[in-house]
């Protein structure tokens, strides 16, 4: 008998640049048949001409026998314009514009400061041009605990972001709470989906101080309660599996049809 599984994809790979970029595009390239390259290099992709350069630079980096194909974005920053926008649909290879709220995450100084206030033209322009929004769901405020800065995004960002532009796709990105899956699945089909890390579903945020503090369970954005991660895992022993199934299956598969 012999099984056939389809390629998969990765719908969130950082392959760096450098020496990085050829150590790391072999292994995903072995694995995988696409991927959403994130931009936030340094300095960060913000423009279609550094994409592009970028894109070459990986295909460069690839086995002669590899047919991967990466799925450039753009790094979203205060001055993006709406003719960078058109420039990137031109260009045939970028597919999405990734939003990193500045402060949140790894090279993600020079994000967005001011999304609402700065961004408007930007996101009606990618309205018009059907280009996804790609999101790191976290609020950078000092004053908001770290174990709820996706939920406080989601409440503060993320839903007035959609009422005001309810025709524009997002990919919530490596989603952590119960909080992100239920605003998803509240959503309307085809225009809001996410995606899940293994990490956020193996792991919860005991796992960061299990005899002694353990820097590599440590990532962005933190570990949740068990209670978070719990309706990522599948379990052929409870409805979970349902929960899992559905959830990944459909809204990963939506993120494919979003691009």
């Amino acid at each position: 008998m012999e099984l056939s599984i389809t390629r998969p994809d990765d719908w969130h790979l950082h392959l760096r640049d450098g020496e990085l970029l050829e150590a790391i595009v072999s292994h995903s390239s072995y694995n995988f048949g696409r991927a959403i390259i994130m931009p936030n290099l340094k300095p960060p992709v913000t423009k279609t001409s550094e994409a592009m350069a970028y894109r070459e630079s990986i295909l460069k980096a690839l086995p002669e026998s590899s047919n991967f194909t990466p799925l450039m974005t753009l790094y979203l920053t205060d001055t993006t314009t709406p003719h960078e926008i058109k420039l990137a649909k031109e260009s045939g290879v970028v597919f999405a514009v990734k939003l990193y709220p500045a402060g949140a995450t790894t090279n993600s100084q020079h994000g967005v400061t001011d999304l609402f206030g700065k961004c408007l033209p930007v996101l009606e322009e990618m309205v018009l041009q059907n280009m996804p929004l790609l999101v790191h769901g976290e609020v950078t405020s000092p004053d908001v605990d770290v174990f709820d800065r996706e939920k406080v995004f989601i409440d503060e960002v993320l839903s007035p972001l959609i009422r005001k532009f309810p025709r524009l796709k997002v990919v919530m990105e490596h989603i952590t709470t119960t909080d992100a899956v239920k605003f998803v699945d509240s959503c309307d089909d085809g225009f809001v989906a996410a995606t899940v890390t293994p990490q956020h579903i193996a792991l919860n945020r005991n796992s960061l101080f299990q005899g002694g503090l353990q820097p590599h369970s440590y990532c962005l954005p933190v570990l949740k309660r068990e209670t978070h991660s719990r309706p990522f895992k599948p379990s052929i022993y409870s409805e979970s599996f349902l929960t899992f199934a559905y959830f990944f299956w459909s809204r990963v598969q939506m993120h494919n049809t979003l691009l």
